[in-house]
């Protein structure tokens, strides 16, 4: 309200807690509130999981994939199902968050998910899927290919796609044509490209 700040992105875990944990709720209910949304970035795991999950190859292999390669997104991916799971977004009805790289696995996953923890087992009111659908915006995150956009498109339709790159992390080469070149409406473009950002963040660009 001050400073005018339009959401807050958190990386990884904010403590050796998921943010699903009570100590938590306050700042998720700052965020229902103000209408802001929280961006869940992929960070590292803790030290025992990347032990067991990502050592035994050399150091350049083992920290690749430890972090960008799949450990970062296998992180930022549970941290958001565990928040689903949490009831988090039940209770918040306002809370949005955003999700990078296609959604950190999670789209993928989530016709299994439901057959696996069926409202029954959860007590949520929805499905995991409706979850997703309604609550969480997924970008590309310079993750820039036909068959992700597709599926992400297919599961969210364009109102929920905020396009992104990762520069400098990654080229800028290519992205006006990308945008131009996907086989969707070009009211859909816009959106995507912009006007779903402008929405949810209440800037004009």
């Amino acid at each position: 309200k001050e400073l005018g700040f339009k959401g807050a992105l958190l990386n990884g875990r904010p403590s050796s807690h998921f943010i699903d944990h009570p100590d938590f709720n306050r700042l998720l209910e700052c965020f229902n509130t103000l209408g802001v949304p929280l961006y869940l970035h992929p960070g590292l795991p803790v030290r025992n999981v990347q032990q067991a999950y990502y050592s035994g190859f050399n150091s350049e292999v083992t920290a690749r994939l430890s972090m960008f390669g799949w450990g970062w997104h296998h992180e930022a991916g549970i941290q958001l199902l565990r928040l689903i799971l949490s009831g988090a977004f039940d209770k918040y009805p306002n809370l949005q968050v955003i999700s990078g790289h296609w959604g950190e696995m999670l789209p993928s996953w989530l016709q299994r998910l439901d057959d696996s923890l069926p409202q029954a087992a959860t007590g949520l009111n929805r499905t995991l899927t409706r979850t997703f659908q309604e609550q969480v915006y997924v970008t590309p995150s310079g993750m820039l290919t036909l068959p992700h956009f597709q599926f992400i498109y297919g599961l969210m339709g364009s109102q929920r796609i905020l396009f992104s790159v990762d520069y400098p992390y990654q080229t800028l080469d290519g992205i006006p044509e990308f945008i131009q070149s996907l086989p969707i409406p070009e009211e859909d473009k816009e959106a995507i490209a912009f006007r779903n950002a402008e929405r949810l963040l209440q800037i004009k660009s």
